[in-house]
């Protein structure tokens, strides 16, 4: 408990502008702020452009208005046969006119000379006051009105600290006379004004949207990446060593998903191997150990009869050739189980072995053949296995060497067995069998059962594993039956052959 808090204490922390959430939002957050920045451009430029246009017709239904009282004005003194009005005081009526619209007017001659001008009074005062003496629009918008008859467009023009907005318009008498262009103009404050306030809106609405994603994007992306919160979660609890912990995500087909179910099939292999791995060196240790008692034992024997000698038994023929003989028993012993260790090794080193069709009833009448025990055969022509020669002689020649020492001097029965993909050799003999606490071991290393297989009885307990890891590493399996009084059954079963089968005979 106390390593795991250790580790839980140390483990890294993201600073909250790093997390992917908000790296996530923020990007959106960026992306929609350009795209309403761009939009609110785009509108404020389409109002800006609409409320001046929608001026400019103003400003242009003013003119022709002021225009036509003019032209009235020249009939009626027409009709009444009254001189016509000169240029100057034509300019100055149509001047005033305008200025009646609340807006400012000034009139320029064919020569760009100022003929009149006016600008709107106020309440108390009167209703047309004197305008400005200098025009607002470029000689060229005045020049190109009074020789081309060209309407110049409305526009925002600012002189003495003010802006204003102004417009350019050819003027002609009834009779066709060219009194040059007149410039209406009005102040564009209330205008200006009415766009900042359009544009404060659209400011204040993009705000608006830009903080209302910022809450619902922090809120998908946080339950869009709660999953991977669970993932890392599992994945530092793995780390900690709680090989069982898993995402307990549900399988979905995104990304997220696939991640979760990659997780679990990792966090499961892990688990695996790590058990494997526990167990492996769980066996090693318990290997060596019992490795070490066993030939700790024959060596504690000789060196004691060692002692014997030394201490003037070899003047005793009888007490020396007595040592000698048990010496020469334990040595022996000694052999056998280092040679059955390096079985045993080779069989773990994955060595490889030159597998090749055996007839197995050729076989076992060449391994039985000669050998001084009661023994009995029922052997099936015909079958062929796939085998390693010197690895099957090793395993028949444990099996034979277990039945022997445990078979209390009953015939031992030797057969063939067959199954549609496996054949193999059962080796039956007439002991004492093998308790039901002790089968499920008897295939374990150094495992002895608490009867008849003792270590006085000369037996390694590596027979029965030898033959078992033969089995495995020819693709094969071994199986015992046994009960109580009724002897013990082995068998192992190998690969059919479908070549022709190796005999002693063909080498």
């Amino acid at each position: 408990m106390g390593s795991a808090t250790a580790l839980s204490s140390t483990e890294p922390r993201i600073a909250w502008h790093h997390t992917l959430r908000w790296r996530l939002t923020l990007s959106f957050l960026v992306l929609l702020a350009v795209l309403l920045a761009a939009a609110g451009t785009v509108e404020y430029s389409l109002l800006r452009g609409a409320v001046i246009s929608s001026r400019g017709q103003a400003m242009t239904s003013t003119y022709q208005d002021a225009r036509a009282a003019l032209v009235r004005l020249e009939r009626l003194r027409a009709a009444d046969h009254r001189p016509r009005l000169t240029a100057a005081a034509l300019a100055k009526a149509l001047a005033d006119q305008i200025a009646l619209a609340r807006l400012g007017a000034l009139v320029v001659g064919p020569d760009l000379q100022v003929l009149a001008s006016a600008a709107p009074g106020t309440a108390p005062s009167p209703a047309v006051v004197a305008g400005r003496s200098t025009p607002l629009a470029s000689r060229s918008d005045l020049q190109a009105a009074a020789d081309f008859s060209t309407r110049i467009a409305p526009s925002l023009i600012s002189s003495g600290g003010k802006t204003y907005l102004v417009m350019v318009f050819p003027v002609t008498t009834r009779s066709g006379r060219d009194l040059g262009a007149v410039e209406v103009a009005e102040s564009a404050t209330p205008l200006l004004g009415e766009l900042s306030t359009a544009s404060l809106v659209i400011e204040l609405g993009s705000l608006a949207v830009l903080l209302i994603a910022l809450g619902t994007g922090l809120w998908i992306t946080s339950r869009s990446l709660r999953p991977l919160g669970r993932l890392t979660e599992a994945a530092a609890a793995l780390g900690r060593g709680d090989l069982a912990r898993r995402s307990g995500l549900t399988p979905k087909g995104d990304e997220v998903g696939v991640l979760a179910q990659v997780f679990d099939e990792m966090a499961e292999s892990v688990e695996r191997t790590v058990r494997l791995r526990e167990e492996a060196e769980r066996q090693m240790r318990q290997f060596i150990a019992d490795a070490s008692h066993e030939l700790r034992t024959p060596l504690t024997s000789i060196k004691g009869y060692l002692e014997v000698l030394q201490r003037g038994a070899v003047a005793d023929p009888e007490t020396a050739a007595k040592a000698l003989a048990t010496m020469s028993q334990e040595a022996e012993r000694m052999r056998r189980l280092v040679a059955d260790l390096l079985t045993l090794a080779r069989a773990d080193a994955s060595r490889e072995l030159e597998l090749r069709s055996v007839d197995l009833a050729d076989f076992l009448e060449e391994f039985l053949d000669g050998r001084d025990v009661e023994l009995s055969r029922a052997l099936q022509p015909g079958l062929a296995v796939l085998a390693d020669p010197d690895a099957l002689f090793t395993i028949c020649l444990n099996l034979q060497t277990n039945a022997e020492r445990h078979g209390g001097g009953a015939a031992i029965e030797w057969s063939t067995v067959s199954a549609p993909d496996e054949a193999g050799i059962r080796c039956l003999d007439r002991g004492p069998g093998i308790a039901p606490d002790d089968l499920p071991h008897v295939f374990e290393r150094f495992y002895r059962s608490g009867g008849s297989r003792s270590r006085q009885e000369g037996g390694s307990g590596l027979g029965l594993a030898i033959v078992k890891a033969l089995a495995d590493r020819m693709g094969g399996r071994v199986t015992v039956d046994s009960q109580v009084g009724q002897g013990a059954q082995f068998t192992v079963w190998l690969r059919r052959a479908r070549a022709t089968a190796w005999s002693p005979h063909t080498g």
